[in-house]
């Protein structure tokens, strides 16, 4: 394998393994890394625990393990971010937050997680050293940690040997499967009752290809997003948030509160309607019901629930300029999205909303919104590609001044799923 053709983050932990695991131990394996993608959402945040639409594709930025399988079941792990080791065996893995291992470093946890998910499903796994190395923000809204959970996944295949397989045709376990795994792993390893968008874009990846996810029935299908003209930017904060203390589970409880009160009004008026006693979710609730039932719930939970029902129309009508390859006008879309998420949903923060306003005001800047869990992380941009500059500039000029902070400014492109390579 030619290695000048692997995405740096590859490069870096596969030339790192041998500087840094040189204890003369002996390996049951070659020399091989495995990875998987960062992601943005176009469209669709926070309806994928409410069984609603996402319409995310997965980025050039990855996560990536490099080493070589060991002959018992330990686990030993480098990163090259945090500059510190992590161990564990794949002997008495944990199964829920509680039973998690305190000793180890916070990232270690997921990879884990995820061990201890294959496990669960009959996997037999070999333990392995490995670098672990990668260029997603961590806690931008890019999903760092599911980018880590797939690479995981995909580094215990191929360190056990290929006990089982990720794919679409004969695969032990399918792109859908593995990202339902990675999930319950988050939720393990952080407490935090995520949805299963971001591993499923990490899974699904594809180039020049966005892929619209029911997060209910986990169907999918790819649309085309490539254009030339417009590219995708990505702007970081530098606000680092923790999901689990930044109310994400708080905003989820609110939600099945809205959806239960909700349904209690409309099988009040309309008890014979079979659609009716089937509603679970906010995802069920039509935007005419929640208009007819809206001024019957407090406050509170008819801004959420409006925002989530908005949500998903706005995933549907992007999904169709898509198709009609429309992308400049998808970008007013974004716009919109972000005053919901802000005045709504309240999770944005004072940074995003800098940002947003800045790129408003930017000529040639044709949508843009926060993205991730909120309180801080990135922004996604569509801009045409003359504007990029200018785009550029403007934060640069005007964000500093705005919040005393730097942002920093990617384009990303729509890119494959996990991979992995054994070197010769």
């Amino acid at each position: 394998m030619d290695s000048t053709k692997l995405l740096p983050p590859v490069k870096e932990a596969l030339e790192q393994f041998p500087q840094v695991f040189h204890d003369e131990i002996a390996y049951a394996g070659p020399l091989g890394a495995a990875w998987a993608p960062g992601r943005v959402n176009l469209i669709g945040e926070h309806t994928d625990y409410n069984g609603g639409f996402v319409l995310p594709l997965a980025v050039d930025r990855v996560s990536a393990f490099a080493g070589r399988t060991r002959q018992d079941q330990t686990v030993r792990l480098w990163s090259t971010h945090f500059k510190e080791y992590a161990q564990f065996s794949l002997a008495g893995l944990p199964e829920t937050f509680e039973e998690q291992r305190a000793d180890l470093p916070g990232w270690a946890r997921y990879v884990l997680g995820v061990a201890a998910e294959l496990v669960r499903v009959d996997v037999v796994l070999k333990g392995f050293d490995a670098v672990v190395s990668g260029d997603v923000p961590l806690g931008g809204g890019m999903s760092s940690s599911a980018a880590l959970e797939i690479a995981s996944a995909e580094a215990y295949a191929l360190f056990s040997d290929h006990a089982f397989s990720i794919g679409e045709k004969d695969a032990t376990l399918t792109p859908i499967e593995t990202a339902g795994l990675c999930q319950r792993a988050e939720q393990i390893a952080s407490g935090v009752m995520c949805g299963i968008l971001d591993q499923a874009a990490s899974c699904l990846g594809q180039p020049r290809k966005a892929v619209l996810l029911d997060c209910r029935s986990l169907d999918y299908r790819y649309l085309p997003f490539e254009d030339s003209n417009v590219s995708v930017v990505v702007i970081d904060t530098s606000v680092r948030r923790e999901l689990a203390s930044s109310a994400y589970n708080e905003r989820r409880q609110q939600c099945e509160e809205a959806t239960r009160r909700l349904r209690d009004l409309i099988l009040r008026d309309e008890p014979e309607n079979a659609q009716t006693r089937s509603i679970k979710e906010l995802r069920d609730i039509s935007p005419e019901q929640f208009d007819r039932y809206k001024n019957q719930l407090p406050a509170l939970l008819q801004k959420r629930a409006g925002y989530v029902i908005a949500e998903n129309e706005r995933v549907l009508q992007v999904v169709t300029l898509l198709e009609a390859g429309r992308i400049e006008e998808a970008g007013q879309i974004l716009w919109i999205g972000h005053a919901g998420l802000r005045d709504e949903y309240e999770v944005s923060c004072a940074e995003l909303d800098a940002l947003v306003d800045i790129a408003r005001e930017v000529p040639g800047v044709l949508g843009a919104r926060m993205m991730g869990g909120g309180f801080g992380g990135c922004t996604i941009n569509l801009v045409r590609g003359d504007a990029v500059d200018s785009l550029r500039q403007a934060v640069e000029q005007q964000y500093p001044e705005r919040t005393g902070r730097q942002a920093s400014i990617d384009i990303c492109r729509a890119a494959a799923g996990p991979g992995h390579v054994v070197m010769n």
